[in-house]
């Protein structure tokens, strides 16, 4: 409630055009902090800084590992072909099951692997570990992450 969230997910559409994709849309798939570089890399940028703020104005950032878990919480989840509804009252949130590029795969335009998603939280665990919302089936948790792996990124920003 105290979080507006990004009605898509993150995408670059050129070097420093970075948007919102479509609500349907999986995005981009990004290394861990870091902006769109096509490959493994970490830049230790957060995606979210670099949105383009003529659209959508300034303060927007990846949401932290207890803003996530507070999302994975939620007791009304719907998991539907397309996606995950969290809601809460009348209100949601729509994250699509994007997949992702694991086993190192860095930063892309498609995932290498599908029927599951996960989304980048801006907090570090360790060198080459970082934390991420994942969900599939009914599941839906927060878990350490190889940096390297190409996860979606939905941007936050404070109400």
């Amino acid at each position: 409630a105290k979080l507006r969230w990004a009605t898509g997910n993150f995408k670059s559409t050129g070097s420093t055009n970075y948007v919102w994709a479509s609500s349907t849309d999986r995005g981009y798939y990004y290394t861990w902090y870091s902006t769109y570089t096509g490959n493994t890399n970490i830049n230790n940028t957060d995606p979210c800084s670099k949105l383009n703020t003529a659209y959508y104005g300034t303060g927007w950032r990846t949401p932290s590992k207890n803003e996530l878990m507070k999302l994975a919480r939620c007791t009304n989840k719907i998991l539907t072909n397309s996606g995950m509804w969290f809601m809460n009252n009348s209100k949601g949130l729509f994250l699509p099951l994007a997949g992702a590029r694991t086993w190192s795969g860095g930063s892309g335009t498609s995932a290498t692997e599908s029927g599951y998603a996960r989304y980048w939280t801006s907090t570090n665990n360790s060198g080459t570990i970082a934390y991420s919302l994942n969900f599939e089936n009914n599941k839906v948790e927060v878990n350490s992450s190889t940096k390297g792996d190409g996860f979606s990124v939905r941007c936050v920003k404070n109400k």
